[in-house]
């Protein structure tokens, strides 16, 4: 066998401790799946389990105006978020890595509905009363961007800090304890409020260090270094690393490509500190088994409840919950037709995305300002148009100039002379007069003509390939409707799963098997391995963990056998309210080579001045 062999034998029969931790516990979240009556614990237990096998998650948190969002994009690369504007950022939002760049927007309800990139900011900061709805049902959203940093980190952008009790700003325990890594935000020269020194004492009672940016350094007409000295001596043992930087500037830098600017915004010093936090393997173990550890607690309390409060009573007010109370379904209908006009209104865009293209400059507009109609050919194409109508602008205003040079000859020479301009001329007396002006209109001339032959051979491009391209572009519009419809079709799939769900939900309820189940599992696979040497745990949270599932199974469940069937009636069909395929026919690009061509004033002849 040889080294090599050998190596990944072991690699095989020794995963990292982690990664056995979750294999032990992916079962056991199978085994609680079966009943509703901890379906959040079951929740947390997923959450923890999908945690540990994504990248490190790193929060973005800070105060509103500190710019948080102009930082994700300048860490991105790319102006993804809406920055600057009066409506904050009311939503939690996880950026992920993902091939194809999309938006997942979780309901409240648990619903996860679909969108295109571009429609980012219709659901994050758009003021439009479908926007607001939908807004007041969301949970989160998950943002997949294709983009190298996040191969290894998934950045959560969060809401802004709100004052809360005792004069400590409030931020989400839940989150907070779920991220591996909190990066705080603060705007160069404004120094952390009271209340925000609260809540970071609050968290050193969570063992959360959080480390510092300083953004905003470019518009700081004080000293930076003294300001997070300043800052340091408040607070400074409570903080990790603070690194100061310029997420205008490091936007700049990349449109224009100016290396120094990127160096100046000092984005790069914070991009290496991200990579270096996050390829720590054993602090994400460390954090992850934390995770479990309050879960346990967790998953204890509402195990030794169960017989207290009627089980089957609980759980099948939850199913009466989702199917019965008017309001519940009354709010779930208004996001349902919320989601559905916002469809539909882009359907609506899309299919008369060419009604007004009559031009070949109408036609570069609508390019511009649709990213569903892109690809290379389309690029391609749209650059070579766009330096044809440049040299077609360039043409028509040297021909203007050619043209009044030619007039203000006319007159010169009638002034001078007495005379029309005629040729040939016979008139020494005016010679040098004649040969400058004259060299002057044929230098111009020649330039209308060099201008001319560049745009004949772009002409020639353009119209070659209009009928190509024409119809990749009428394909990528009926592409774009058929994503539509398919967005709306996987949202009506979901919502006839929830009832499927549901009706499995009223089936378990005839006994709470799958708890006594996951009370040996947990005496079984869970605790000998916790209470092993793999996992970081001192001696006292190994008896911690001990004692909390030995808790769990002293919970005597054998006898709890409640049964009752519930009627759960069938879910619209969205599918059914879907018209506008036949409301909304895509009227295809029609464009003939007269409508790209553009109409010039013809050439100005080189005037031959040898004088009589």
């Amino acid at each position: 066998m040889t080294e090599e062999n050998t190596i990944e034998t072991l690699v095989k029969e020794n995963p990292p401790p982690l990664q056995q931790l979750i294999e032990r516990l992916k079962p056991l979240h199978v085994i609680l799946s079966q009943n509703s009556y901890v379906k959040d614990t079951t929740h947390r237990l997923k959450r923890i389990i999908d945690d540990s096998e994504s990248q490190p998650m790193l929060l973005i948190l800070g105060k509103e105006r500190v710019g948080k969002t102009t930082l994700i994009n300048s860490l991105l690369g790319r102006a993804l978020f809406t920055g600057g504007t009066d409506q904050p950022t009311s939503i939690n939002t996880f950026i992920r890595f993902g091939e194809q760049e999309c938006i997942k927007a979780h309901f409240l309800d648990g619903v996860i509905a679909t969108f295109d990139i571009s429609k980012l900011h219709l659901i994050t900061v758009s003021d439009t009363f479908s926007a607001q709805i939908i807004r007041e049902h969301l949970d989160y959203i998950e943002v997949y961007i294709k983009h190298d940093l996040l191969k290894s980190v998934t950045i959560v952008d969060s809401v802004a800090l709100e004052v809360g009790p005792n004069n400590t700003a409030y931020f989400s325990q839940t989150l907070l304890q779920r991220v591996d890594e909190v990066f705080w935000v603060l705007r160069s020269g404004s120094p952390a409020t009271d209340d925000e020194i609260n809540l970071l004492k609050k968290m050193e009672t969570f063992a959360i260090t959080p480390h510092f940016i300083v953004n905003a350094i470019d518009q700081e007409d004080g000293d930076i270094t003294s300001f997070i000295e300043s800052e340091k001596s408040r607070y400074g043992h409570a903080i990790g690393d603070i690194v100061p930087v310029s997420a205008l500037q490091a936007l700049e830098a990349r449109k224009t490509h100016d290396m120094q600017l990127l160096i100046d915004s000092r984005i790069t010093e914070l991009t290496q500190l991200i990579h270096r936090i996050v390829s720590n393997k054993q602090k994400k173990t460390r954090h992850v088994t934390e995770q479990l550890i309050h879960w346990l607690e967790r998953l204890r309390k509402e195990v030794e409840m169960i017989p207290t409060r009627e089980p089957y009573i609980s759980a099948f007010e939850s199913v009466e919950r989702h199917n019965s109370e008017a309001e519940f379904e009354f709010t779930r209908q208004q996001r349902d037709r919320a989601l559905i006009s916002s469809y539909e209104e882009e359907y609506q865009n899309v299919s008369v995305i060419f009604n007004n293209v009559q031009t070949l400059y109408q036609l570069l507009q609508t390019l511009a300002s649709e990213l569903y109609l892109r690809d290379a050919e389309i690029e391609k194409y749209e650059e070579n148009a766009a330096l044809y109508q440049q040299f077609v602008r360039d043409y028509r205003k040297l021909h203007g100039e050619y043209s009044m040079e030619y007039t203000r000859f006319e007159k010169q020479y009638k002034k001078l002379s007495g005379k029309s301009l005629e040729f040939p001329i016979v008139d020494p007396e005016n010679e040098e007069f004649l040969k400058g002006r004259i060299a002057t209109l044929n230098k111009m001339q020649q330039q209308c003509i060099e201008k001319l032959e560049a745009i004949q051979r772009y002409e020639g491009y353009v119209c070659e390939n209009l009928y190509a391209v024409q119809n990749r572009l009428n394909d990528l519009a009926a592409k774009r409707l058929k994503s539509i419809v398919s967005q709306l079709s996987d949202l009506n799939i979901q919502r006839k799963n929830e009832r499927i769900f549901l009706k499995s939900y009223v089936d378990k309820l005839s006994e709470f098997n799958c708890i006594v189940e996951s009370q040996g599992f947990l005496r079984d696979a869970v605790l000998p391995y916790m209470a092993g040497e793999q996992l970081p745990l001192s001696e006292q949270e190994k008896q911690h963990v001990y004692n909390t599932i030995d808790c769990i199974c002293a919970v005597d469940l054998t006898h709890q056998a409640l049964y009752k069937r519930s009627t759960i009636p069938e879910p619209d069909d969205l599918m059914a309210q879907f018209e506008f395929e036949s409301k909304y026919k895509l009227n295809g690009l029609s464009l003939t080579e007269s409508d790209v061509k553009s109409d010039l004033p013809e050439a100005p002849k080189e005037i031959n001045y040898a004088l009589a």
